[in-house]
């Protein structure tokens, strides 16, 4: 069963290693983002990571940023490739969605309500939302776990034909995505008996959030990346993204959404619908504001202290290879706190190691909503500058 925006490929592709071609580039400081460590990286590393993005620049992704924050270590924020297939060079500033990512900023949203007295993780779904499966069972802590047992919408073979002709999907709202979650009774499972990755939990959550403020999820949102100071991120209203942006492509060797015979281009995907994807995964953004936020969310920022700590109460998302668990809208992969995403044009992941105070962010523009090749990337940086930080089952 298809995932449009799934976590780490439940880490299968961290077994793989990256390759190398012995290209050096000149790091960067990180401007705005989070705070410097006093050095830079040292440039042998900084080599070998050069190496491992561009062996990345492979099935239609033209271009990747990668940014380390490491206060022994030091920092490093570079750009390879294009951004886009005409050589419009990379840079560091671009701004890319984000994808599941998003769910984490969704999962604040509500946790902030929960701090204000506003909601309680013991409320009931169809106190807000009506007639969801299960919905009189299904508590705001199943749903930002992922343990309601909601079915997937993007699963839903119509939906992702629709979807994959046209990512524009003229007319779409939330609404269409809970006439398919309806449609699927059949499918939904009771809350509580498993953790299991499903976009329309994040989804319902966007509409809890409208119901008990009284605005839309893109202000909502809108007002928690604004307590979090991150001034490059946003929620668009529309298609488009911020100036300067990365240009997203199909991966060509999606089976997805597979390019056009023939074609000599990966197909360009750029310009979607943030109301497909809603709360689940619409917010853009770039790697320096994603490197600041990384430890924002991995400590807790914004939070009460007892809020913070149950946010990462875990739940398993495997049973076997590297350790994924689940919080409240927020992954364990291995010991990195953080999430990632893949949405179509756009893959990334998000990522803080406690233990040493270090954060990781990849970002790479090609994905079609099922695989996540920033995760290939993310994991050969990680298991050069932190090889045990990957424990298995």
């Amino acid at each position: 069963m298809r995932r449009w925006m799934r976590p780490a490929a439940l880490a299968l592709a961290l077994l793989a290693g990256a390759g190398t071609t012995g290209f050096t580039a000149t790091p960067e400081h990180p401007a705005g983002s989070a705070p410097a460590p006093a050095a830079t990286l040292d440039p042998d590393l900084a080599a070998r990571i050069d190496e491992l993005a561009r062996a990345a620049l492979t099935d239609g992704v033209t271009g990747a940023v990668v940014g380390i924050s490491d206060p022994a270590r030091g920092s490093y924020l570079q750009a390879y490739g294009t951004a886009d297939t005409t050589g419009t060079p990379m840079t560091t500033d671009v701004h890319y969605r984000i994808a599941s990512v998003t769910k984490t900023l969704t999962a604040q949203a509500v946790l902030r309500l929960v701090d204000q007295g506003r909601l309680s993780l013991d409320d009931r779904l169809d106190e807000y939302v009506p007639d969801i499966p299960h919905g009189d069972e299904i508590t705001i802590r199943d749903l930002l776990g992922m343990r309601a047992g909601v079915y997937d919408f993007v699963a839903d073979e119509d939906f992702l034909a629709r979807y994959a002709a046209d990512p524009l999907l003229p007319g779409w709202s939330p609404y269409d995505a809970l006439e398919i979650i309806r449609a699927h009774a059949g499918e939904a499972t009771p809350p509580g008996e498993a953790t299991v990755y499903s976009n329309s939990e994040y989804v319902l959550l966007g509409l809890v959030l409208e119901r008990v403020t009284g605005r839309s999820a893109q202000q909502v949102t809108t007002s928690v990346i604004e307590e979090l100071g991150l001034p490059e991120t946003s929620y668009p209203t529309t298609a488009a993204l911020p100036e300067p942006f990365a240009h997203g492509y199909v991966n060509t060797d999606s089976e997805l959404a597979p390019p056009d015979p023939g074609a000599e281009e990966p197909r360009d995907v750029t310009y979607s619908n943030p109301e497909v994807p809603f709360t689940a995964g619409a917010v853009v953004s770039t790697v320096p504001d994603m490197l600041r936020y990384a430890e924002q969310l991995a400590t807790g920022a914004g939070l009460t202290p007892e809020t913070a700590r149950l946010r990462q109460e875990w739940t398993p998302l495997t049973s076997s290879g590297i350790r994924v668990q689940y919080g409240l809208g927020v992954l364990r992969l291995g010991d990195w706190v953080g999430h990632n995403g893949s949405v179509f044009g756009y893959s990334d992941v998000v990522s803080h190691l406690p233990e040493q105070g270090a954060s990781v962010v990849v970002m790479v523009n090609a994905a079609d909503g099922e695989a996540v090749p920033a995760t290939d990337l993310w994991g050969g940086i990680v298991r050069l500058l932190y090889p045990d930080s990957l424990p298995t089952w």
